[in-house]
């Protein structure tokens, strides 16, 4: 028998074969809500520990999450007992079926999870941890159960098989190293921050003789062009990109007696130019003004307006708004952010937001989900804090983020009509840098982007807020808590503003950072300020055109 008449009888009984005999069986699983033992405030982890379980033990190709629309009321709770949770998998027809209880006491959370099969066998897990160390504690067990039922390799076992490296990110990111199974890590966890000064998909402006406080991009003049408008600390200077630079339009001096703490634009009046909005303070009162760019000059549109300002997305419909609240001597901010809007030629507050009590203009955000919104507030701490809709707190960070080095001085304790003493303690209250909720890569999950800063000093000493470095972190809610996502690799300097926005002007937005040099604390006046941009679209990393350092900026 010819070679060729033996391939045409294999291919001819392939054919023959069905489907499920070419391709390994994938096996379905479905995880019931977990029930919860506990105060009120944590029944969130009902449905938390569910997704999360669900999102850990998928594996693709091998084993698949049924659809939850298909199995309506059967899995609307927790089965009772064993024999029930074997009926409820026979009943929906899958493989696998998880659920269990957490149990809370005090900061302590236990969690016990039964797998059931539909032919009868069992695993039961049990774990105990912090609840603020819940997730990493699920991340384990779930590897366990994997391993145990499914004989799954662990991800650091599959990982040092080979393959042709992944390019879902800007290789200038880190992805989070506990992500989900088949994403692929740039770098040896061993050298998580090293890797070449001249990174393809990064740009880098030139340094600039300033000291900034913050950053705002925007179309500026309406010539449907992105400007980049930075916060100085006695002025503001709009430049725009052109020849790989940031190549100056105009300045605005401001009063040395203003403490300038916020910038961010929005198009108020209608006429398809974004204004810059400055929040500022004076002698600890609120002075905020409105600028708008004619030409190559700043114009006051609004000024002397006595509201702390701030442009916000604001739920339901996630629009950007102009909010804003009254400030207060002793406490910084009267409770409340509101809607602001423009009456009888000056700013007025409107519709107050439904905002958890702590919040202020500068340190919330609205976080959307399928079935609503979160709320996220970054404390006095620089910890985020997690609200539900109806303002119940559900978790917090450990980490710290946002931390800037604009401070207002206030004292709660001082009396009403007393005078500080020129060497009076105060409290200082930093305003942070902003959470920017996104959804970069388009899925049903939105990512907050937050910036880290990092210094040894900056642990023991709390008013020492002069950063040598920072990073930006990407955290999403995963039902538990906020966690990691990507990161950026070790940026060298102080992180003073960051954005999402078309710097070069391409049709495709950047990830913008401004950040302050690090010259050593005995040089901090010798500070300079520099701009980056990182390329988001994965699919452009090797295209002609792309941001790439350039050798001779900067320097």
């Amino acid at each position: 028998m010819t070679l060729f008449r033996r391939l045409v009888l294999l291919v001819a009984a392939l054919t023959c074969l069905p489907a499920t005999a070419l391709a390994a069986e994938v096996k379905t699983f479905a995880v019931a809500p977990f029930t919860v033992h506990g105060p009120e405030k944590y029944q969130y982890l009902s449905q938390g520990v569910q997704s999360m379980l669900e999102s850990r033990m998928n594996w693709p190709g091998h084993l698949a999450p049924m659809d939850k629309a298909k199995a309506g009321a059967k899995l609307a709770k927790a089965p009772a007992s064993e024999a029930e949770a074997k009926k409820t998998a026979a009943e929906l027809g899958v493989d696998f079926l998880a659920y269990g209880s957490v149990t809370i006491s005090g900061e302590q959370a236990s969690v016990d999870i039964m797998v059931v099969g539909r032919d009868g066998k069992k695993w039961p897990k049990s774990l105990s941890a912090k609840i603020a160390d819940l997730i990493p504690a699920m991340e384990r067990t779930a590897q366990a159960l994997n391993n145990e039922i499914f004989q799954r390799p662990s991800q650091a076992a599959s990982g040092s098989q080979g393959g042709a490296p992944g390019s879902q990110l800007n290789s200038d990111f880190v992805v989070n190293q506990t992500g989900a199974d088949g994403q692929k890590a740039y770098l040896n966890p061993s050298f998580r921050y090293a890797g070449p000064t001249e990174t393809a998909g990064v740009w880098r402006s030139q340094s600039m003789p300033l000291v900034s406080r913050g950053i705002a991009i925007a179309d500026f003049n309406g010539d449907g062009q992105q400007e980049v408008a930075i916060l100085a600390q006695n002025s503001v200077e709009v430049f725009n990109y052109k020849d790989r630079q940031l190549m100056p339009i105009a300045k605005y001096a401001t009063s040395p007696n203003l403490n300038l703490l916020n910038i961010s634009a929005m198009d108020i009046n209608g006429d398809g130019k974004a204004e810059i909005i400055v929040s500022t303070s004076y002698f600890k009162e609120p002075r905020s003004f409105i600028l708008s760019l004619e030409g190559n000059k700043l114009t006051e549109l609004y000024k002397d307006i006595k509201l702390y300002l701030n442009v916000a997305a604001v739920a339901p419909d996630f629009n950007r708004q102009l909010v804003g609240s009254k400030g207060e001597t002793k406490e910084l901010f009267l409770p409340g952010v509101h809607n602001v809007i423009f009456a009888g030629g000056q700013p007025q507050l409107s519709t107050r937001l439904p905002l958890p009590t702590k919040a202020n203009p500068f340190n919330f955000a609205y976080l959307p989900e399928k079935s609503g919104y979160k709320v996220i507030i970054n404390d006095d701490q620089d910890r985020i804090v997690v609200y539900t809709a109806k303002g119940e707190r559900i978790a917090a960070t450990e980490e710290q983020y946002c931390g800037s080095a604009i401070g207002l001085e206030y004292d709660p304790l001082m009396a009403p009509m007393e005078k500080p003493k020129t060497d009076h303690l105060w409290t200082y209250y930093y305003i942070p840098l902003p959470m920017i909720v996104a959804n970069l890569d388009k899925d049903d999950r939105y990512e907050v982007l937050v910036s880290k800063n990092i210094s040894l000093a900056a642990q023991f000493f709390e008013t020492f807020r002069t950063f040598s470095q920072g990073e930006i972190h990407a955290l999403y809610w995963d039902g538990v808590g906020m966690n990691l996502l990507w990161k950026t690799r070790r940026i060298k300097g102080t992180v003073t503003g960051y954005a999402l926005a078309d710097i070069d002007n391409d049709g495709q937005k950047e990830m913008v950072v401004c950040l302050n040099t690090w010259p050593g604390a005995a040089g901090v006046y010798a500070r300079r300020t520099i701009v980056l941009a990182y390329k988001l679209d994965a699919s452009g990393m090797s295209q002609p055109g792309e941001f790439g350092i350039d050798k001779e900026a900067g320097e």
